[in-house]
């Protein structure tokens, strides 16, 4: 296992393995059938934007996994919000991305969280300014490829850093307690998967650096 800087020419395995594993480590067809419009809210800063915090993971010559790392959060905020998020979201029109049941089974599930939880709290950027995306396929577990990720990543860091896991994904939950981080808060929300809604948790984990 090699772990390495993210080059230009990682940009579609970084990609691909966001749509493979977006839901808890599942494909992202289970919950959205347009794989671009998912990849581009999901990876597009980090790729096309500041992708000197981006660490992946090497096997046999293979991507097999990755760190998409940001040390200010706010800027990728404002970035995907008004250059990222709108030409996505007409793209994904212009693929025809409103004809399919997904699509309408996620609007319905995130009306109803907004209806019965209401906006998250908010992460307190000024002690935790950085956030951290670990991404996986099946054949880079057991190596300690998420470990040796987050120390690179850490390496370049001198505040505080956060990230966001479902609640359902209990592997990953382990994962980031392992690695030192501590429960925030938990953001109850309803997701459609395998056609039908279910009910967990965004659980927001920090940890100084």
């Amino acid at each position: 296992m090699i772990i390495r800087t993210y080059k230009p020419r990682d940009r579609e395995a970084v990609r691909h393995i966001c749509c493979e594993t977006a839901d808890a480590g599942q494909p992202v067809e289970s919950f959205f059938r347009d794989r671009e419009f998912i990849a581009d809210l999901v990876t597009r800063y980090y790729t096309d934007f500041d992708s000197g915090h981006s660490w992946v993971a090497e096997l046999d010559g293979q991507v097999v996994g990755y760190l998409t790392g940001c040390l200010d959060t706010q800027r990728q905020r404002r970035v995907t919000g008004w250059r990222i998020a709108p030409r996505a979201l007409l793209a994904a029109v212009g693929r025809g991305v409103l004809t399919h049941r997904e699509t309408w089974r996620m609007i319905s599930a995130l009306t109803k969280t907004l209806l019965r939880y209401g906006i998250p709290p908010a992460v307190p950027l000024d002690r935790f300014p950085a956030h951290v995306h670990v991404n996986l396929l099946p054949a880079a577990r057991g190596h300690h490829a998420g470990r040796q990720l987050l120390e690179e990543f850490f390496r370049q860091t001198r505040g505080g850093v956060h990230a966001s896991v479902r609640a359902d994904n209990e592997s990953g939950c382990r994962f980031f307690e392992r690695m030192g981080f501590a429960e925030l808060h938990r953001a109850p929300m309803v997701l459609p998967v395998g056609g039908k809604q279910i009910q967990t948790a965004a659980v927001i984990y920090v940890r100084e650096v």
